[in-house]
């Protein structure tokens, strides 16, 4: 198998183990939150709850029980969609560049693989990609490249998600 097919294999069991985590972190979420009600109510409150919820008094004592096993605590230190907004806020801070420009960066980001190294240095990785692409001249591979390394971690991380998902229609174009 070639080296490739390994990294992308691996990639996707990342996903996978990331879904599932969310997954457990989820069902984890609502035992506490079916627990902490069955408290507040105090005695008979797993009955009252269980009638509340359409739920066995059996599944409610099964989701006190998952809530006191739980390792980690409910509560989230941000929302979920922080990430998205972040992306979004760093892509309006970019310097514009032509149109054929991004296009040429999203024609690389999604021709190469990738992972979980490129977070440490996005903006000199995809320069790297970009003078090692045959560009057209038209795309100015150099300027191209050097704007690149001036992107801060996040506004490139910013520019390669957007790539990737191929949307880069609101993306600040010269002229």
């Amino acid at each position: 198998m070639s080296s490739e097919l390994h990294q992308r294999l691996a990639a996707a069991q990342a996903r996978t183990q990331h879904g599932n985590a969310e997954i457990a972190a989820a069902a984890d979420d609502r035992a506490h939150a079916i627990a902490d009600e069955v408290a507040r109510r105090g005695r008979g409150g797993a009955r009252q709850v269980a009638e509340e919820l359409n739920m066995s008094e059996a599944a409610v004592s099964q989701a006190v029980a998952r809530a006191r096993r739980a390792k980690t605590s409910p509560t989230r230190t941000l929302p979920p969609e922080t990430l998205e907004r972040l992306l979004t806020a760093e892509l309006t801070t970019l310097e514009p560049l032509s149109a054929l420009q991004w296009q040429a960066l999203t024609f690389i980001v999604r021709g190469i693989f990738i992972d979980i190294s490129w977070i440490e240095q996005p903006g000199q990785l995809l320069a790297s990609e970009v003078e090692d692409a045959e560009l057209p001249a038209e795309t100015d591979p150099q300027g191209l490249a050097a704007t690149c390394h001036t992107w801060t971690r996040t506004q490139a991380l910013a520019v390669i998600d957007a790539c990737q998902r191929d949307d880069i229609a609101d993306l600040p174009v010269v002229g």
